[in-house]
């Protein structure tokens, strides 16, 4: 007798097991994170779960239910299967074993699962505090931030985006700022838009963990306007189109990253961002790559973007600016300037430098909300 079965279309299927992908955990076949929780409720909908306890996926699509119940199915081939099925719509079908069989027209496979009663059970905090943030506003935070995140897993403060909502300059509106650092670079983002649900007393604050970052960006291709953040103890929560993302909070005090940016700078230079980016290119294939480090030598008039190295050679090329001061080579890790030139969309960057040795600030005229901080190196 079947645990619980169901008629499901499979597009709709597809997008929503696709959206586990990147949680559930794919290094052991028989721990039951890297199974997909398939359960029925109550209003003709299914209930899609997946985590590995730092992030929650909770998606819910429409179905036709025929028996009600519950299957915990390997997440992996769940998903290649359906993803390669063409004939709609899908027929599931769990089994007392923890089996279960999917079909669709004339093809047929059986699915290894776990009890279900054995999956972590997921509740959303009830007490949660709810913001409606437009989705456009959130894709800008964490594409300016989330590629200078640190790797480094003995600083766990610095794992992540630190996000920031307080109330703005008029009523219905917000400042959010979201910051991310590895300790050789920085990048912070702040902007005003329109929220829903922000009081005029509220502060609301989270380090949002950096796999939590990667996997929200998945709500990004989700058809809505509006996206919303609920901030609640130890986890921050994203909710759209019938899925919900539950992040783990990082519990620690994220830096003072303000003292990291320097407020002034003797020397600023305007320069074409799409020209700086493809001399930065066209130099990235002769450096070390151990060290990659490419050189920006300003003299009156010009910058040049160099490269040297004896194994492969030299390279050079220049660009017109206007700066009239005095001469400086500086070096960088050209990956890091090439990720803000990346991000950032207007015409020209500024930077902005004290010495070969200071932090270099890099902004866009066009978007004045956004500062980036990268280290020299040095040549």
């Amino acid at each position: 007798m079947a645990t619980l079965e169901l008629r499901l279309d499979r597009t709709t299927f597809l997008g929503a097991v696709y959206k586990t992908q990147g949680v559930v955990d794919r290094k052991s076949t028989s721990n039951v994170l890297s199974h997909v929780l398939v359960e029925s409720m109550p209003d003709g909908k299914v209930r899609l779960v997946g985590t590995d306890y730092d992030v929650t996926i909770i998606a819910e699509i429409p179905a036709e239910v025929i028996v009600p119940g519950s299957a915990c199915i390997n997440g992996k081939s769940l998903f290649d299967v359906v993803k390669n099925l063409d004939e709609t719509p899908l027929h599931l079908r769990a089994l007392p074993n923890d089996w279960s069989e999917l079909s669709a027209g004339r093809a047929f496979f059986k699915l290894a699962g776990v009890t279900p009663s054995d999956f972590p059970e997921m509740k959303i905090p009830a007490d949660a505090k709810w913001l409606k943030i437009p989705k456009s506003a959130l894709r800008d935070l964490f594409e300016k931030t989330a590629f200078s995140m640190s790797a480094d897993e003995t600083r766990m403060n610095l794992n992540g985006v630190f996000f920031k909502a307080q109330p703005g300059s008029t009523e219905g509106m917000a400042k959010l700022t979201m910051v991310s650092t590895d300790g050789h670079r920085l990048s912070k983002v702040e902007l005003e838009t329109e929220v829903q649900g922000i009081g005029k007393k509220d502060t609301l604050s989270a380090i949002i963990h950096k796999k939590g970052v990667t996997e929200v960006k998945r709500l990004f291709d989700i058809d809505a306007d509006v996206l919303e953040v609920g901030f609640a103890q130890g986890v921050i929560l994203f909710r759209a189109g019938g899925t919900i993302f539950s992040v783990r909070q990082i519990e620690d005090n994220y830096p003072d990253y303000s003292r990291v940016i320097p407020q002034s700078s003797p020397v600023k230079v305007v320069v074409p961002r799409e020209r700086l980016a493809r001399a930065i290119r066209k130099n990235a294939i002769l450096t070390s790559n151990k060290t990659y480090i490419i050189k920006l030598e300003l003299t009156p008039g010009r910058l040049a973007v160099t490269a040297s190295n004896p194994d492969y050679g030299e390279g050079r090329d220049e660009l017109d600016v206007e700066y009239t001061g005095d001469g400086m080579v500086v070096g960088f890790n050209y990956n890091y300037l090439l990720e803000v030139l990346s991000v950032v969309k207007g015409e020209n960057i500024v930077f902005e430098m004290t010495d070969e040795f200071s932090p270099t600030v890099m902004t866009s005229p066009s978007e004045p909300g956004a500062v980036f901080v990268v280290m020299p190196m040095r040549v």
